[in-house]
């Protein structure tokens, strides 16, 4: 049976179905009730988020490096999931939910008055909630540490434009995920791929190194969640059946 994204949750929630594909930080995880099945075959390539940018803007604005940084593993899945259900389940603003975690973080800081004629920075965004929410957080983040100007070009689309946009020069940042940088816009041999498998840190430094390489771009350090395919069941159904993992599942179904 093939069901559209928003109906294969939807199925999971009502027990329709038992297990189902999905994505590890997406809202409906906490919104449904369901749980996330630890890869722990290592069978799907890591998605972790980073921001990937124009070496100019660190070389206009050196001080723009310790200010991104400033997310650089602050973020894991739980937290992310619990953000995108506040945007996407509780309607609220992603400007308010990245504000509101920024300043439980303890990194939040009033916007400094801007100097005539400030330098601006273009942060662009994909068309989904956590993609709006993390532009938010280094909108925020730029405007509380230095003296830039941010215009912020959110919901530019699918992947393919926001990094033609960001070679291009329309915008200067733009949160990316390593699984996305490495099948999708490098595209590497099988041979290299497995080379990899799947470990993060592998992952990350490949894509860091072939993007200066291909492109001249820069991938700074991942935020510290995994936006990845995964495997879900309703957390209720895991417990009682003691499936917290692929492995678990795969023993279950063999009895």
């Amino acid at each position: 049976m093939v069901l559209a994204p928003a109906l294969v949750y939807e199925a999971a929630r009502n027990a329709h179905v038992d297990v189902i594909d999905g994505y590890s930080t997406d809202g409906r995880i906490r919104a449904y009730g369901l749980q996330v099945l630890r890869d722990d075959h290592h069978a799907l390539p890591p998605y972790f988020a980073a921001p990937v940018l124009r070496p100019t803007l660190l070389r206009a604005h050196p001080e723009l490096g310790a200010v991104l940084d400033q997310l650089s593993g602050q973020l894991s899945d739980s937290a992310m999931t619990n953000l995108n259900y506040q945007v996407d389940y509780l309607h609220l603003e992603p400007r308010a939910v990245a504000l509101a975690w920024l300043r439980r973080r303890g990194l939040w800081r009033a916007p400094r008055p801007l100097p005539p004629a400030a330098a601006v920075v273009r942060l662009g965004s994909k068309i989904f909630a956590e993609q709006y929410i993390l532009v938010e957080m280094y909108a925020a983040l730029i405007r509380g540490n230095t003296d830039l100007a941010v215009a912020t070009k959110t919901g530019l689309g699918g992947t393919t434009i926001c990094f033609e946009a960001l070679r291009g020069g329309q915008i200067d940042m733009y949160p990316e995920y390593t699984g996305t940088g490495l099948q999708v816009l490098l595209q590497p041999s099988p041979r290299a791929l497995d080379s990899l498998g799947g470990r993060p840190a592998a992952v990350f430094q490949y894509v860091q190194a072939e993007f200066r390489r291909r492109y001249g771009l820069e991938w700074r350090a991942p935020l510290g969640f995994n936006n990845a395919y995964c495997l879900l069941m309703r957390r209720q159904q895991a417990r009682q059946l003691g499936i917290s993992s692929i492995s678990e599942l795969g023993s279950y179904l063999r009895r």
